[in-house]
C-alpha cells in the first residue's frame, strides 16, 4: 500500500477501529489470563471502548470533521491537514481531506480506494483486513482484542478518559496509540499513534453528525483507477 494511504489508513483505523464490532465468527483464541481489577476511582479501557463500540453502532452512519497533524520522528511540529470523517460501521470509513491538498481515501469491505478528484486519477488496493496492521481492531471484538494489546485508562481533569494500546507482539506498523474518548458522548475526540519508527499521526475529531448513507460509500464515478 502507498505511503500516504498507509499513513491515513493505519492509524485511524487502528484507533477508531477499536470501537468498531467484529465481522464474522471470531477465530478460536486461548482464553486471555484474568485481567486485574481497576484500582478504585481507574476507569476499566475495555469497558470505555466497549461503550462507545455500542453507541457508534446504534448511531448508523455519521460524518465527524477532523485534523491531522503528521510530526516526524526528531520533530517538534508537523505538517496539518484537515477534512472530513465518514463512518458506516461495521464495514466502511471514508476519509475526504480539504487542506492544504484535496484527496479521498475510501475503505469497504476488503478494498481501499485513494483518488484526488480534480485530476481524475486514483488507485485501488486489496487489504487483507485480517493482516493489515491495526484492521485487526476492526474485526475482533473486545475479548478477543485483550489477546493482542494491553490497555490502560485514565481520567483527564476536563473529565475525559485516555486510553493507551500497546501491542503485545510487535506490529509492522503500530508501536503505541493512545484514544481519548468523551464519556458524555461517547465519542472519540482526538486519538494519536507512533510507529515503529518513531513518527507521531495525531488526529483532533468533533462535529459528530448524522450521515444519509446514500452516495457516501461508493468510489464516484469518472476516476481511471489503477490496480495496485
Amino acid at each position: 500500500m502507498g505511503v500516504s494511504i498507509r499513513r491515513t489508513i493505519v492509524p485511524l483505523l487502528a484507533l477508531a477501529g477499536c470501537a468498531l464490532p467484529a465481522l464474522g465468527a471470531p477465530r478460536p483464541q486461548p482464553a486471555p489470563p484474568p485481567a486485574a481489577p481497576a484500582a478504585p476511582g481507574t476507569p476499566d479501557p475495555w469497558a470505555v471502548l466497549q461503550e462507545v463500540r455500542r453507541s457508534l453502532v446504534a448511531a448508523g452512519p455519521t460524518a465527524a470533521d477532523f485534523v491531522q497533524v503528521y510530526t516526524p520522528a526528531g520533530f517538534t511540529t508537523g505538517e496539518s491537514e484537515n477534512g472530513r470523517l465518514a463512518l458506516a460501521l461495521p464495514d466502511c470509513l471514508r476519509w475526504d481531506y480539504q487542506d492544504p491538498y484535496p484527496k479521498s481515501f475510501l475503505l469497504c469491505g476488503g478494498v481501499a480506494h485513494a483518488w484526488n478528484s480534480e485530476d481524475k486519477t486514483g488507485r485501488r488496493y486489496a487489504v487483507d483486513r485480517q493482516k493489515e496492521p491495526g484492521l485487526d481492531l476492526l474485526l475482533l471484538g473486545v475479548d478477543d482484542l485483550k489477546n493482542r494489546y494491553r490497555a490502560t485508562a485514565k481520567a483527564s481533569a476536563n473529565g475525559r478518559i485516555e486510553v493507551a494500546l500497546t501491542p503485545k507482539e510487535k506490529l509492522a506498523e503500530l508501536a503505541d496509540a493512545n484514544l481519548v474518548v468523551d464519556p458524555a458522548s461517547d465519542r472519540l475526540v482526538a486519538v494519536s499513534y507512533h510507529d515503529r519508527e518513531g513518527n507521531l499521526t495525531r488526529f483532533e475529531i468533533k462535529g459528530y453528525r448524522g450521515l444519509p448513507r446514500q452516495g457516501q460509500f461508493s468510489p464516484p464515478s469518472g476516476i481511471k483507477w489503477e490496480e495496485q
